[in-house]
């Protein structure tokens, strides 16, 4: 399966937040050996709304709109070998902080690996899990997930998928 999705101001705005949210959720109930997060500029945005406190493994964040650190250190803590690849742009040390106080506090430091490239060329976005791949233009931000024009692709065919955890696995590491 692939899902294209072009999104503007107009057009498709909340299409990804949703594909997100349920990527997110599938992983909470049926977790990934590994996934990789790879976004240049990264923030803690929320992903997954638990208001209706849907997800009892989030239970401890209350009933609110649940943010990418609580999901990624829940995944951690339940098996998930959790990757990110970024850059050292400014705009990233909240969420490392937010992330690394979080995972401190779980105690689940040796489950997520993050992958700091200080070449200045990285520029790939992706999501990537045991059997789907994300890729696209949008940062895992704000104004990438609601307000730039972006192009994202979910692909779900296996051939694509295993090359896609072959090529970040060799990038990021991780866990096959």
């Amino acid at each position: 399966m692939n899902r294209v999705i072009r999104k503007s101001r107009a057009q498709s705005s909340s299409e990804v937040l949703d594909m997100l949210g349920a990527l997110f959720s599938a992983e909470l109930v049926a977790p990934s050996k590994s996934i990789w997060l790879v976004s240049p500029w990264i923030s803690d945005v929320e992903v997954v709304d638990n208001s209706a406190n849907t997800y009892s493994s989030l239970a401890r964040f209350g009933r609110r709109p649940v943010r990418l650190v609580e999901i990624l250190v829940t995944l951690a803590e339940q098996g998930t070998a959790v990757v990110i690849g970024t850059t050292p742009d400014k705009h990233n040390d909240m969420f490392l902080r937010r992330l690394q106080a979080l995972e401190q506090d779980l105690r689940v430091e040796r489950g997520i690996e993050v992958v700091v490239d200080t070449t200045g060329k990285l520029h790939t976005k992706a999501l990537t899990g045991d059997d789907y791949a994300v890729v696209g233009s949008m940062n895992i931000t704000y104004t990438g997930i609601n307000l730039r024009e972006e192009h994202v692709e979910l692909r779900t065919d296996e051939a694509y998928v295993e090359q896609a955890r072959m090529d970040a696995f060799e990038r990021f590491g991780g866990v096959l």
